[in-house]
C-alpha cells in the first residue's frame, strides 16, 4: 500500500487499493469548510443548500479523480486515464468547488491583508492564463510525467499543482467579488476563448503521434492489451473534445446570461422614459 497513487510497475487488476493520502487530503479540505461554515454561524452568516451541494460536488469530483481506481490508472497504467484525471482537476472541480464557498465565506478569507492582495492580483487575467497554460505545458512533458510519475510525492506534487492551476485559472472568469472589480460576461468569454487553444497542442502530439511519447506508459502493465499507441489516441481526443465541450459550454451559459441581463437593462430604461 502507498499512500498516494503512483506508478508500481505490478499488472493491472480491478482489486481495490487504499490511499490515505487520498483520504486525508479531500478531509482536510471539507474540514476546512465546515469549520468555516461553524464560524460564519456563529457570527449569523448561512450557508445555502446549493453552496453547500455545488462544494461537495467538486470535491467528490476531485476524490474520484485522485483515488482508486481512475487515480491509479493515471499513476501508471493509462494515459487517457491521466487526460481524464487533468479534466477533472483543472476544469470540473475547480469552479464547483469555488462557486460552492458562499461570498460570505470569501470575504472572511479576504480580511488576510495576504489573501486580498493574491485575490486582486489574480482577478486579472494576465497571471492566471500564464499559470494556466505553464501547468498545462509543464504537467505533460515526458521528463515531467516519467521522472515524476514513479513516485507517491512526485505523483501527489503534479495531482496537486493541476488542482491549484485550475482554482487559479477560474478565478477571474467566475467572478465571485463585486468588490474586486472582476471583467464582465464579454471579458470573461474572451478570456475562456483564448484558454481554449493550447490543450489541442498536446492533443494534437497525442493523435498523431506514431510512438508512445512516454516511457511510463509505454512500459506500464497492459489494461486489457490496449496498446500505448492507441491509448494515448484516445488522450488526444479527450484532451481536444472534452476540454473544449467544457470551456464553450461555460461560455455559452455566461453568453446567455450576458444578453439576459442587458436585455432587462434595456426594459428598464425603457419604463425610466
Amino acid at each position: 500500500m502507498t499512500w498516494w497513487c503512483a506508478a508500481l510497475g505490478e499488472p493491472w487488476s480491478w482489486t481495490w487499493r487504499a490511499y490515505p493520502g487520498v483520504w486525508l487530503f479531500i478531509f482536510g479540505i471539507a474540514a476546512a469548510y465546515g469549520a468555516g461554515a461553524v464560524r460564519g454561524r456563529s457570527a449569523g452568516e448561512a450557508i445555502a443548500r446549493r453552496d453547500i451541494a455545488l462544494f461537495a460536488t467538486g470535491l467528490g469530483v476531485l476524490w474520484l479523480g485522485a483515488d482508486w481506481p481512475l487515480g491509479t490508472l493515471a499513476a501508471g497504467y493509462l494515459l487517457s486515464a491521466r487526460i481524464v484525471q487533468y479534466v477533472l482537476f483543472v476544469l470540473v472541480a475547480p469552479p464547483l468547488i469555488l462557486l460552492g464557498i458562499p461570498r460570505w465565506m470569501w470575504r472572511r478569507i479576504l480580511r488576510r491583508p495576504a489573501a486580498a492582495w493574491l485575490a486582486r492580483l489574480l482577478v486579472r487575467p494576465l497571471i492566471p492564463l500564464i499559470v494556466y497554460n505553464a501547468v498545462l505545458v509543464a504537467a505533460h512533458l515526458p521528463s515531467v510525467i516519467d521522472g515524476l510519475g514513479g513516485s507517491p510525492w512526485g505523483a501527489f506534487a503534479l495531482d496537486l499543482s493541476m488542482i491549484v492551476s485550475g482554482l487559479v485559472f477560474w478565478w477571474p472568469a467566475l467572478g465571485r467579488l463585486p468588490e474586486l472589480e472582476p471583467m464582465g460576461y464579454g471579458g470573461r468569454i474572451g478570456y475562456l476563448l483564448l484558454s481554449v487553444f493550447v490543450p489541442t497542442v498536446p492533443g494534437a502530439f497525442y493523435t498523431f503521434a506514431r510512438y508512445p511519447i512516454y516511457g511510463l506508459y509505454e512500459l506500464a502493465p497492459r489494461v486489457y492489451d490496449i496498446p500505448a499507441v492507441a491509448d494515448q489516441q484516445v488522450a488526444g481526443l479527450i484532451m481536444k473534445l472534452g476540454g473544449g465541450f467544457i470551456l464553450f459550454g461555460t461560455m455559452s451559459v455566461m453568453f446567455f446570461r450576458w444578453f439576459a441581463r442587458e436585455e432587462a437593462t434595456e426594459i428598464t430604461e425603457t419604463e425610466v422614459v
